[in-house]
């Protein structure tokens, strides 16, 4: 896991487009980096391919799709009224499928998804026009909007560009919002500046020393890193406001009774 191609706003930065290509590209690198840990690793993420094994490979119905019925599964029938709850209200339906949430062909990604970068099926990259990405439940959906249909098993001794694969390249993790562009672009001019031995609103290791009358401290600047601080005021306040508790993650649950198909 590591932040990829994460854009930043350098607007504030005055100077910015002074430095030299690579003093921008090492500073930018080493601000994302830092934030991206400092932050979780909540957001973009650098692309995954996922391969859904849909669970009619294990003699299941397959995904989502719509109408369905009790008897493709268990060899029984949907009652002729299903009960649903609608913004708190308990409510019964009688047309099964066609009241469903579910959209006619969707596949559900087990990981949050920042941006669908790539979908192939037997190796045939899939245009973007065919297809969007939905969230239900609090899982990302990829739903198929061009009439066709998602395969709903596939070969995994098939390569990932060979006929009998279903391959979704992903950046998992959630997009980068517009205040993090911010906080990353001022991180990344200050670590520009100091590159180029400017001065910088970085925390340097001496802050006083006492002589004369006149008092200097001598700080650890590691220290700030340690308590999830940059020194940096706009870049603090929106690590703070995203990840407050300082996870160096975020929370999971894993469960072995869920099939979350294979990542390469």
């Amino acid at each position: 896991m590591a932040p990829c191609d994460w854009p930043i706003d350098t607007t504030c930065c005055a100077g910015w487009d002074d430095f030299p290509p690579e003093v921008q590209a090492r500073a930018t690198t080493m601000a994302t980096e830092i934030l991206d840990g400092l932050t979780g690793r909540q957001f973009a993420q650098c692309p995954m391919s996922f391969r859904p094994c849909g669970p009619k490979c294990s003699a299941g119905a397959g995904y989502m799709v719509w109408p369905v019925s009790m008897g493709a599964v268990g060899g029984g029938y949907f009652p002729w009224m299903v009960p649903w709850v609608d913004a708190g209200v308990w409510r019964n339906c009688a047309c099964p499928g066609a009241c469903s949430c579910a959209a006619t062909q969707e596949v559900p990604i087990p990981f949050p998804v920042a941006s669908i970068e790539e979908v192939t099926i037997d190796g045939v990259v899939l245009a973007p026009t065919a297809y969007r990405l939905d969230s239900w439940r609090g899982i990302p959906r990829l739903v198929r909007t061009d009439g066709g249909e998602w395969p709903t098993c596939q070969d995994m001794d098939a390569d990932p560009d060979a006929v009998g694969s279903f391959t979704i390249t992903f950046r998992p993790g959630r997009p980068l919002p517009l205040a993090g562009q911010i906080a990353a672009g001022d991180y990344a001019c200050e670590l520009a500046k100091a590159c180029m031995g400017q001065d910088c609103a970085l925390p340097q290791q001496l802050a006083s020393l006492t002589r004369n009358g006149i008092d200097l401290e001598v700080v650890d600047p590691t220290t700030a890193v340690e308590d999830g601080r940059t020194g940096i005021q706009s870049v603090d306040l929106w690590v703070r406001s995203v990840n407050p508790g300082m996870l160096s993650q975020r929370t999971r649950v894993h469960s072995p009774d869920v099939n979350r198909g294979r990542l390469s």
